[in-house]
């Protein structure tokens, strides 16, 4: 018995004296005993007799019996299969679609494409990414199809077979995959290849050949719970919502990214500027986006995310030096979006957002991140629901203003402020996630157009420390802004202007004609 330097707060463990199997409740030859009493309900008042007395009871209740024979002892409790996976460096996981594919009958001895990923050489994970029905290709719609480009294809065949689990399992070579499969065997021992066998229960082995070998290697099956969304039923309108996020830096990249996860089905993305080392501190991308365009590693993040996303990344920011026809096509492109979020805390992509959304009557989501970390402002602008961007945001500077101190707002795209006897106040990356947070369900709401809405205002200061106007952590202010409500914009109609003008126009050239006429 051996107790842990966790005891009394752990059981300790029991083992054997020498390297045997003694039960079927054990942790390989020679390793720990799994007893009745474990770490999902021990407590510190049991004693190593205590464990004595479990040991005890299970080898006399596995001891054999007259004729030889071992009873196991019943399990009580569940081992996870991630458990029973976790030494396994080759997996295939298989989607719920690609599950309901397999168990179709009209799918033996028919062809299917794997991918496989390896990262880190952590192990690998196939997918099945094609099969056939003997009339189409059909393709996993689970899987992104920007994921094909990073996976290493392997093409291949599904078999159904009677063979039990055992049989499928004492695989281990070429010549006993043919002898499972039988003369739908048509596999060639110098090449690379992959195919699925299905035991008599259904349930899918993955084997892997490669070139010059007698050997088959087997994966270890994942299936992914059959389940529907965790969002609700309500998130499912999201999929027709198109969004456009202007800056894609440390806030905007995770807004964007939590709002795929939500189930947005388009997103129009928007800056023109690089990903640098500096930024990994709080930006949604990683070291292998370093050097990219945050548009374009964002677009690329949320394909990765979910198969059913369409977004279109903009190498530009608003109010860039770029032509008349980039610009047009980027304002044309946000102002066929059901809501716009600002980012950028840049008060002149704050001007040109706003009055886009008003001219296209548009909702407007914006908000920043305080210096320091101190907080952050959150505010939404909808037509007939709440004033106008401008209002609110001439409400904001108001109640700044309240304050002796200057707003901890942060300077260009730092978030680093002062603080006393001149140190750094740094926003760390939760303080950012935070906001992001906030802005990403004040723009779902927004979407979903929820009524009653839970966000009663128009906007929010939301402090994380104590200090300037908030009086604790988690200190939310909502704001009041007595200002009309947003109506909407109406093009002007120049259509009966146009047609009085032609009108006048032509009965003066017709009585011009009519007075030459006469005259001659």
């Amino acid at each position: 018995m051996i107790y842990h330097n966790t005891f009394p707060a752990s059981p300790p463990s029991v083992l054997p004296i020498e390297e045997v199997r003694v039960s079927d409740h054990q942790y390989g030859t020679g390793g720990e005993l799994c007893l009745s009493i474990r770490n999902d309900n021990w407590n510190p008042n049991l004693t190593g007799a205590d464990m004595i007395l479990s040991t005890h009871s299970l080898l006399v209740l596995e001891a054999p019996n007259a004729e030889g024979m071992v009873t196991p002892a019943p399990s009580d409790h569940n081992y996870p299969q991630t458990l029973t996976i976790r030494n396994s460096f080759a997996r295939f996981y298989l989607s719920a679609s690609a599950q309901v594919a397999i168990c179709s009958d009209d799918l033996d001895n028919r062809p299917i494409t794997i991918g496989f990923y390896t990262r880190a050489g952590i192990n690998i994970v196939a997918h099945l990414f094609e099969w056939s029905n003997g009339e189409e290709i059909k393709k996993n719609t689970d899987t992104p199809s920007d994921i094909r480009k990073i996976f290493y294809l392997m093409k291949g065949k599904y078999y159904k077979t009677n063979a039990s689990e055992q049989t499928v399992a004492s695989v281990k070579t070429v010549k006993d995959l043919s002898a499972l499969v039988g003369t739908r065997f048509s596999f060639d021992s110098c090449k690379e290849w992959a195919c699925i066998v299905c035991n008599s229960s259904l349930e899918p082995t993955l084997f892997t050949h490669f070139r010059d070998s007698d050997d088959v290697f087997a994966h270890s099956t994942i299936l992914a719970p059959r389940e529907g969304r965790r969002s609700g039923d309500e998130h499912e309108d999201l999929a027709k919502s198109r969004v456009g996020i202007v800056g894609l830096g440390s806030l905007g990249s995770k807004i964007a990214v939590s709002l795929t996860r939500s189930g947005v089905g388009r997103l129009e993305l928007v800056d023109g500027d690089v990903l640098h080392v500096g930024n990994l501190e709080r930006h949604a991308g990683d070291w292998r986006d370093v050097g990219r365009h945050k548009s374009d590693l964002t677009a690329y993040r949320l394909r990765m995310i979910s198969p059913f996303v369409k977004v279109e990344p903009w190498r530009t920011a608003i109010g860039a030096q770029v032509s008349a026809q980039e610009a047009a096509n980027v304002n044309a492109a946000l102002a066929a979006c059901d809501l716009l979020i600002d980012a950028t805390a840049d008060p002149d992509v704050f001007n040109q957002l706003a009055y886009l959304a008003m001219q296209s009557n548009r909702a407007l989501v914006w908000g920043a991140v305080f210096a320091g970390g101190l907080g952050g402002e959150i505010a939404r602008s909808r037509f007939r629901k709440d004033p106008s961007p401008f209002d609110i945001r001439q409400a904001m500077i108001q109640a700044y203003e309240k304050s002796d101190d200057a707003p901890p707002l942060a300077s260009g795209r730092e978030y680093d402020g002062q603080g006393v006897h001149g140190s750094v106040l740094i926003a760390t990356d939760a303080c950012v996630s935070t906001i992001a947070g906030h802005m990403t369900a004040l723009a779902l709401d927004t979407l979903l157009d929820t009524e009653p809405s839970p966000y009663e205002h128009s906007a929010y200061l939301i402090g994380m420390k104590r200090g300037w106007l908030f009086s604790a952590p988690f200190d939310t202010q909502p704001l009041d802004v007595e200002a009309p409500l947003r109506e909407p914009l109406t093009p002007h109609d120049d259509s009966n202007i146009d047609s009085d003008f032609l009108e006048s126009l032509l009965t003066k050239l017709a009585h011009e004609a009519q007075d030459k006429r006469d005259n001659d």
